[in-house]
This record gives structure tokens, sequence and C-alpha cells, in this order.
């Protein structure tokens, strides 16, 4: 109520302040006009090159050796004087900045661009040949090409570096026709989505040779609010060939990639081959207005300078009344959280800004990363970034909820959870607090580090074999630790996500499950809680596939338990199928020795390895209602008496 009304009272005050001012500047009697701006239109041109009143050429700059052809029909981007000319470059882009996006609003352009160009490729002693292609690009303004950037340069980077730095850097649409060491696949032509770097690009689509040929016409779309960038190829003079197209999502935030004013054009290149690369006609539209500079009277500077004043003013007080409804939002979120809150500038620091040499791995909810030296905490650290657009964890509130409950476990067999930290997502999110949502947070986790790795590793990738006793004792392990959040914590916990690359191993090679602390708890008033099906295929309880039946209980995380012991006890490329096969066909001696992993050499418990075996068959059967409790499941591996299941009288294995 006190927070509340501080609110309004300081919401009342900025709206004073601002009319106050306001009316300062604009008298009651001042023209209508001063007060209304109009608004400029969105930002276009068009080229046809055959025809030389459609454009001037000042509204065009060239580089290199692009010029306009001599019978005013085209533009050609390379040298065309002569046709065993090599190791030539050439850029055309618009002579006039172009907004890419407002620094002052944050707003960024959508925008289209469509051209028709022709490549023609000379015969060469007898052998057509390729070299080396185009680009459509935007860079900064004014565009400058760099040296070198002959051959698979394009016209757009140094040649001899691995990207583009500075005033150089650029987003760009490949059309190449060389297949360069760097480049991807077998074929020479591919077309290309490139971000200061013609070497890296993960968004390329290579193409039949020679179809990158003759006249073609590429349509280039980009939409802010998807960050998507869009790009498809016609080939005009060959009907029968179907368009392709390639598209790529630009990083956040897109302030990074270029600055606010950007030349946008075309480059192309040759190297050891000659090809012509020539620009027939060309349009572009953005829905950001050009700026334009007028002159400023003294007046003008006048109420500049009022204006200013007062939107630093108001400016001012709503960051601090920002600043504190975001502190009261986000206590009110961690109030009652149960476990440690570290600074967020703290995990920044340990973990040098969430760096990729810090990074561990990356899991279904999200990125890990190595922390040192962090505040208050002695020994290293595990922070987890958790990723709600791959975790679906149900809203801040609620998942803060379920750790309050995670924290208080406690077990020898689970990753301990140390903290925690919640920070909003960005300044405008706090700025913008009044139309923040709750679930407009950043969440992070701070485990214990857990020193050797994952289990998977150890089973797949790691040249030292793990010994019989230590695989038992991991199995013992896992079992004990889902015995526990399974009849022992109350409400009890589900993992839903038993994996090998989930059981963390400590120096002495005791398992720790990790994860388990973004599982959904059980309302103890229901026997299972109804979701969304996720988890790992392979290890997910099969009855979760079936349509509209996402019921998930302690019979899912069983049957993922008896999936992961055979993946501890048999052969790497054993399936369960198979297992079940040698179960229903031979003797148990039979089925041990077959099914036993190899690198073991033969030494093992038999009557271990057996109950493994057959304990990992029964938790997997198909039906949930036919596996054992984690109870069941710990009594039939700790007393070597417990008769052994005769699991031929329940229903078809499963497939898994």
């Amino acid at each position: 109520m006190f927070a509340a009304s501080i609110s309004g009272a300081l919401q009342l005050l900025l709206l004073y302040a601002g009319c106050f001012l306001l009316g300062r500047i604009l008298p009651f009697d001042a023209p209508r006009h001063v007060a209304a701006a109009a608004t400029a239109p969105p930002f276009s041109f068009g080229f046809d090159f055959s025809n030389s009143s459609t454009y001037n050429l000042q509204d065009l700059r060239f580089e290199g050796s692009a010029q306009p052809d001599l019978d005013g029909k085209l533009v050609d981007l390379t040298c065309n004087s002569d046709y065993s000319t090599y190791n030539c470059t050439g850029r055309m882009s618009y002579g006039h900045p172009v907004p890419f996006y407002d620094s002052a609003t944050g707003v960024v352009a959508s925008f289209t661009t469509q051209f028709t160009f022709r490549f023609s490729l000379p015969e060469q002693r007898g052998t057509v040949r390729k070299g080396d292609g185009m680009a459509f690009f935007l860079t900064g303004y004014p565009s400058v090409m760099p040296p070198d950037s002959i051959g698979g340069g394009l016209g757009l980077m140094n040649g001899r570096l691995h990207s583009a730095y500075g005033p150089d850097r650029f987003v760009a649409v490949e059309f190449d026709t060389f297949n360069n060491f760097f480049d991807p696949g077998n074929s020479s032509d591919h077309i290309g989505i490139d971000l200061s770097t013609l070497k890296d690009s993960n968004a390329t689509m290579s193409l039949p040779t020679f179809r990158l040929n003759g006249t073609m016409t590429a349509s280039i779309s980009f939409s802010a609010t998807t960050r998507t960038l869009v790009a498809s190829l016609h080939f005009d003079d060959r009907p029968s060939v179907q368009p392709v197209e390639v598209s790529r999502q630009l990083p956040d935030p897109i302030m990074a990639l270029l600055p606010p004013d950007v030349a946008v054009g075309f480059s192309a290149a040759t190297g050891a081959e000659a090809e012509l690369h020539q620009i027939l006609s060309w349009s572009f539209n953005s829905t950001l207005p050009p700026k334009k500079h007028t002159a400023s009277t003294g007046g003008g500077l006048i109420i500049t300078a009022i204006v200013g004043g007062s939107v630093v003013f108001i400016g001012v007080g709503w960051f601090i009344l920002a600043w504190f409804m975001r502190k009261q939002g986000r206590d009110s979120i961690m109030a009652g959280a149960g476990q440690r809150r570290f600074r967020y500038r703290d995990l920044v620091h340990a973990t040098d800004n969430f760096s990729e040499k810090r990074k561990l791995g990356e899991g279904a909810f999200g990125a890990v990363y190595r922390g040192t030296s962090l505040k208050g905490h002695e020994g290293q650290v595990a922070v987890k970034k958790i990723s709600e657009a791959k975790g679906s964890l149900g809203g801040t509130k609620n998942f803060l909820d379920e750790i309050n409950t995670i924290s208080k476990t406690k077990h020898k067999n689970l990753v301990s959870l140390e903290g925690w930290c919640c920070s909003s997502k960005g300044i405008w999110n706090l700025l913008c607090w009044c139309c923040q949502k709750q679930d407009d947070h950043e969440i992070f986790l701070v485990y214990e580090l857990i020193p050797q790795g994952n289990l998977h590793d150890h089973l797949h990738k790691e040249d030292t074999v793990l010994p019989w006793d230590t695989r038992y004792n991991i199995v013992k392990g896992i079992g004990s630790a889902l015995l526990y959040l399974h009849h022992e914590c109350h409400p009890y916990i589900l993992h839903r996500d038993i994996k090998p690359q989930n059981i963390l191993l400590d120096n002495e090679y005791n398992a720790k499950i990790a994860d388990f602390g973004l599982s959904r708890i059980a309302n103890h008033n229901n026997t299972s809680v109804v979701t969304t099906a996720i988890g790992t295929v392979g290890y997910m309880d099969p009855q979760l596939l079936e349509p509209d039946k996402f019921s998930f209980n302690r019979s899912t995380d069983v049957y993922s338990f008896g999936i992961v012991l055979l993946k501890i006890a048999c052969e790497r490329n054993m399936s369960r199928q198979g297992v079940w096969n040698l179960y229903s066909n031979e003797a148990a001696v039979r089925m041990m020795e077959a099914a036993a992993d190899e690198r073991l050499g033969g030494d093992f418990d038999r009557a271990q390895m057996l109950r493994v075996l057959v304990l990992g068959l029964w938790c997997s059967l198909p039906d949930g209602a036919n596996r054992p409790t984690m109870q069941d499941a710990m009594r039939f591996l700790e007393h070597d008496n417990t008769p052994l299941p005769d699991l031929a009288s329940f229903a078809a294995p499963s497939s898994t």
C-alpha cells in the first residue's frame, strides 16, 4: 500500500512537471503547425539501368572497376573491357546514407530489395570457367572497398582475413560461383547469408554447378520484428528451374551488426578466372524514412534547449521511479524463495560475462558455464542460464515456487543447488516497467561444480573404461536419488529427463543427478502432473508419445531409469529390444554374456550384471502398471536373495 502511494505520487509529480514545461515551451496562442510535425514517407528508390531517365549517376557510388555499360543498359561490377582480365573487383552502392535503425528510438528498419542481374561465363581456352561471384551488401556509410578483396573476397573483405572489422563490417547475401577452400559442400555454385565474414556462413545453400549463370532475379527481405533475413532467387531465362530460398535470423541486438546509417549495394570480384557480373535493374524499400537536416534558427535553439532540459528532467525522474518499481517487483517475486540469491554482476564476473570459453555445455533448459571466484562462495560453481523458450518453465513466479521446494532437498546423489539469481531483461524492460510482465526476468541457477563430467562421456567418449564395480555403484546411486525424490520428498518430485548426460560424477565417481531442480513438482493431491511431453527420445516413456496423453508420474521416471541401466551394462550399440530378444531366447548366463559391454573383458560380478539387466528390462516394460516402484527396484538391487521376476508374463516389449 505504501509503495503504491509512492508510485502514484511520483507519476503525478512527473505529469505536472511535464505539463508545466511544455506549457512554457508552447503557449496557448502558438500556431497549430508548430505543434504538429509531418510524418516523413518511408525510404525507397528504384533504378532501371536500361533507361537512363530512371536514375541519376549522382545517386550512385562506383568503386574499383564498377561502371555503367557504354550502351547505357546495365552496370558492370567487374571488368568488361577484356575477357582475359583477372583479379578484378568492383562495387556499386546507393550514393546516400540509408537508415538501418534509429539510435534515438531504437526502431529498426524492415526492408525489401529486388534486383535483376546476369552472370556471363566466357569460354577460355576451350573451357567455360567460373570466378568468383557477387554479393548484395549492407555496410557502413560511405562504402569503402577493402584492399586485397579479389577472388573469394567478393569485393567485400580482405581475402587474407577471417572476418571484417570496424567500418568494414557487413551483412551480405552472396551468389558465389567458385568453391574456395572455406566454402561448404562440393558444389561450386551456392548462395548464403554472411555476417562480416565469407568463411563461416551457417546459412548456405549449395546449387548444381553452373546453375548461377544467365539472367536471374533476386528478392531479399528483412523483418525487424523477427530479425529474419530471407533471400530468394528466380532463374529468369530457365523457367523450368525451381526458385531457391535461404534464410537466417540475425543476432540480437541487431544494432551490434552495423551503424545506424548504412550503404547498400553490390560488390563482385574475379580471381584466377574471368566472369562478368552485371546489374540490370534494382529497387529498394525501407520502413524508416531518410533523415533530413535543416538549419536551426536562434529561436529554434532556445526551444531545443528547453525541450531537451525538460526531457532530461522527466527522464531522470522516470528512471528513478523505474528503478524503485523494478526493485519492488523483483523483491516481491523473490520473497520466500528459500535459497541464497547471488547478484547478477557477480555471476557476470565469475563467468567472464558468460564467455564461450567458460561454457561447459547446453541442455534442454539452457547453457551451463564454469564460474570461479564467485563472491561469498569458495571453490568453483556451475552457473546455468535458464532459457524459458526451451524449458517452458510456466512463468517466473511458478518456477521460483518450485525452486523454493527443490532447495530443501538434500541427498548425496543429487547435485547441490547453491543459489540463484533473477535479473531483468535489459534496459528497455527497466524503463518500461509499467507494462512489464512478471515473467520478463532472466533466471540463473548456481550449482556445485561436479569435476568428472557426465556419465554419457565416460561410457562413450572416454578412453578409460569404467570398471564394473564403479558402474554398479553408479547404478545404486541413481536409484537411491530417485527413491528419495519419489518416496521421501513431500510432495514427491519427478525428474522427467533421466539420461546419462544428466548424471554427473564426482572425484570418487559417485553419481549425482543434475537438472532435477527444473522438474515440475507433483501436486500432493494428484498422482500425476499433466503437461506437454518433454524428455529425450530413447529415454522417454513411449506412453508419453501417444496422442493427447501427457500424463507424467513416477513410472515415467522408472522407465528412463531402466534404459539408463541397460546403457551402463550393455554393448554401446545394444538396444533395449536386443536385450529383450536375448532374455526371451537364451539362458540367463548366455544372455548376460552376450549383452554385457565387451570392454569389461568379462571382468564383472555375474549376479550383479544379471540383476542390472533384468531390472533394466523390468523398469522399461511398455505398460507403466507392470513396472516396479523405485522402492521395489532398490530392494531388488540390494538383496541378492530377491527372486528374479518372470518378465515373459508381461506384454510385448517396447521397440526402444
